[in-house]
């Protein structure tokens, strides 16, 4: 594996963020009227606000330092521009896809991951989806009391947050562009933690520390090298986590910490794995049906967290005001809201969501069995 080094890399014919993120017509009124989108194909629409837009604008700012230092490292490790290009052709492809999946019940393998053409793919598209994921899911904790206790150490208060299996880190940057709105008075010491040690580079070009981390270990808070405040586990759950020994260590690690953001693709989780251990277990996305949604979660132990008052902080209020509005995708959301969302309702990024894995919902349902849950106790 190559590392990413300096050399100026071979010209692209076209920014690699062109046309994802599009500003309003002149004559608009709309509070969100820029439109982006996070899938390859720019199929499906979303929508922001002015402040959405800029924060966009910052993250292709980073996510363009990333990827060309990965042409950098595509230029050195290959003779000539019709090898190069044939890397970069190879990651599209496996990123598109995704040969493991099937064999393997994994998006990419670790000889996948490491592939610097899949690496330039993946910052190209997911850094849109990681960034925009992880801040909504931090406007909704915030509105449900996660952070109250946060910024209010003074100006030599520091936090610690990791993400596990968190490869280049966008959740991260995510994370700091959040704190700087919101709790600028905050220091963030941000940590990616990851099996592919190919990452390193870009997680550092990113301004986060990186250490090459197997889940299956555990030892989060000795690996970055003292106590973590706030975990992230974004994508990994379902394929990484749902096992025993990681469950273990998990709920482990989570007395020390204020709290864990689980974000993913699937609308049920296996959550009841880590409510038998201690672990309570709140929702952040709307209920929409009988089992609710899974998508966003925080995983906590023995933590009381109390909701803003929709009657005295409304601004704060969950869905009334976010800066990614219907992030993820809401496929059953009915009424009322942002006035884009009945008219692309049915053009959501369908792409990133399964449906329900029956067979989950099913060994879930079954661990349920003779415990009691109330999902609005905060």
């Amino acid at each position: 594996q190559v590392a990413i080094g300096a050399m100026s890399a071979p010209e692209r014919r076209t920014d690699v963020f062109d046309g994802v993120l599009i500003p309003p017509a002149s004559t608009s009124t709309a509070a969100c009227g820029y439109k982006y989108y996070q899938d390859r194909n720019r199929k499906w629409p979303f929508h922001t606000n002015a402040q959405g837009a800029a924060l966009l604008g910052q993250l292709f700012d980073d996510a363009r330092r990333v990827i060309a230092a990965l042409d950098a490292a595509i230029a050195t490790s290959v003779p000539d521009d019709a090898a190069r290009e044939a890397i970069v052709r190879s990651g599209v492809d496996i990123y598109a896809k995704k040969p493991s999946i099937r064999e393997r019940d994994v998006t990419w393998s670790q000889t996948e991951y490491a592939h610097l053409g899949l690496q330039r793919e993946y910052c190209r598209f997911k850094s849109v989806q990681r960034f925009t994921e992880t801040w909504a899911c931090l406007e909704r904790a915030r509105a449900r009391g996660v952070f109250e206790d946060v910024g209010k150490g003074g100006d030599g208060e520091t936090r610690r947050v990791a993400s596990l299996g968190g490869g280049p880190g966008f959740e991260l940057v995510a994370v700091r562009e959040f704190f700087k709105a919101h709790f600028p008075s905050v220091t963030l010491d941000l940590v990616s933690l990851d099996l592919e040690e190919s990452w390193r580079a870009s997680a550092e070009a990113l301004g986060l520390r990186f250490f090459q981390w197997d889940m299956r270990s555990g030892k989060v808070a000795e690996t970055c090298g003292g106590a973590v405040d706030f975990a992230l586990a974004s994508y990994v759950y379902k394929m990484y986590m749902c096992e025993d020994d990681v469950a273990d260590w998990f709920a482990d690690e989570l007395k020390d910490m204020h709290a864990a953001f689980i974000i993913s693709r699937d609308q049920s989780l296996k959550t009841a794995l880590m409510e038998k251990r201690g672990v309570d277990v709140r929702k952040l996305m709307a209920l929409q049906t009988q089992r609710g949604d899974d998508r966003q979660l925080v995983f906590s132990r023995d933590r009381v967290f109390e909701p803003w008052s929709t009657s005295t902080k409304s601004a704060h209020a969950p869905e009334s005001s976010m800066t990614f509005p219907n992030v993820p995708y809401e496929e059953h959301k009915t009424g009322g809201g942002d006035q884009h969302r009945d008219r692309d309702r049915q053009r959501g990024f369908r792409g990133g969501w399964d449906r329900r894995d029956q067979a989950y919902v099913a060994s879930r349902d079954a661990d349920r069995v003779g415990k009691s849950r109330d999902s609005r106790r905060w």
